[in-house]
């Protein structure tokens, strides 16, 4: 959608397609003083994706185990790293993903919708950088029209919470990166009530400049395990921790996950598509436990969010035996026992 127009429908809450039904947008429920949370893909069959009866009978198996809080996931891609412009779904693709906020609030869950940028040629996102002005400022300009859309998404979904980054490693720890995040934070907040984070990186956090323009600080926790799971978990809060205090905000571990194969507690970065096909569902199991044990109710830390639970789980073809989803797997059960603990679930004012 061309710029003009998605700062036009952010403008205008009153006449976007989203409100035509006439029935008001749903008040966010608050995001949990302790997040227990599981993203949700949809995989490619909208019969099954966002939307479906048997996307909603997912997070209500989700919320069955303790979950709390579901993630859906937005798609903004660019064509390559050379790209200056962020392509965004049309209001008729993303209608599924408006529908996937409502199910997972009917449900009483809270949501957080992250939008993700995807490139074309596989690149990851966290190489893009910008150093001509002139092009910096376009990009910029189409990345303010891709949260825009994503704020009136998240408002008329009743999103508790809304990532305003993904992974922008290359660009969160530049100085002028802090007056474009805090310029695009104000905007949203001109259009979307709930809450504002940005999805960190492990490796980036502690260098991100605009940690003062969000409400809380979220990580993407991908990180190596060392020397074994426990102890390395246990380091990891500690960095977490010391996170938190020095930008005075809570930490939300927005993705964690590991995938059912060897060793996955020292590369848990990887993709299933990247490494060879062997299955360890004890290796799954024993980094979630220890992660779980570490981080879930530790001092100045939210929560976390499990990454990955396709929108039908069940179905072999929705992801490879070897890769993140946790159900159907060892690691399910260690998540239920941690997640159904009695810690008070009351939100935060």
């Amino acid at each position: 959608m061309p710029r003009g127009s998605a700062l036009l429908l952010a403008a205008c809450a009153m006449c976007t397609p989203y409100s035509r039904s006439g029935a008001p947008p749903p008040s966010p429920h608050p995001l949990p003083s302790l997040v227990k949370g599981a993203h949700l893909r949809p995989v490619g069959d909208a019969r099954r994706g966002y939307g479906s009866r048997t996307a909603r009978a997912t997070m209500a198996r989700l919320k069955a185990m303790g979950v709390n809080t579901i993630g859906v996931l937005m798609d903004g891609r660019m064509t390559d790293l050379e790209d200056r412009s962020v392509s965004v779904a049309s209001r008729r693709e993303l209608e599924p993903t408006r529908q996937a906020l409502l199910d997972a609030h009917e449900l009483g869950l809270a949501t957080i919708l992250v939008p993700h940028i995807y490139l074309d040629d596989g690149s990851w996102r966290g190489y893009l950088t910008l150093t001509d002005p002139v092009e910096a400022a376009r990009w910029w300009r189409s990345y303010e029209s891709f949260m825009l859309t994503a704020a009136e998404l998240a408002e008329q979904g009743g999103a508790s919470a809304l990532s305003i980054g993904v992974e922008l490693k290359g660009l969160s720890g530049r100085p002028e990166t802090a007056a474009q995040m805090a310029h695009i934070a104000d905007r949203v907040r001109g259009s979307y009530d709930g809450k504002l984070t940005y999805s960190a990186n492990w490796d980036e956090a502690e260098d991100v400049v605009f940690w003062s323009s969000v409400d809380f600080i979220g990580v993407n926790g991908y990180y190596p395990l060392r020397p074994d799971p426990l102890r390395g978990a246990e380091q990891v809060a500690e960095r977490l921790q010391a996170l938190g205090a020095r930008h005075e905000r809570q930490v939300l571990l927005l993705e964690v996950g590991y995938r059912s194969s060897p060793l996955s507690h020292l590369r848990p970065w990887e993709w299933p598509e990247d490494i060879d096909p062997l299955v360890d569902e004890y290796a799954q199991a024993r980094a979630w436990a220890a992660a779980l044990t570490q981080w879930l109710g530790a001092p100045g830390i939210r929560g976390l969010v499990v990454w990955v639970v396709p929108s039908d789980p069940d179905d072999p073809a929705s992801e490879p035996r070897h890769g993140f989803n946790p159900l159907n797997k060892k690691a399910e059960s260690v998540l239920r026992r941690a997640f159904t603990r009695p810690p008070s679930q009351a939100a935060l004012p």
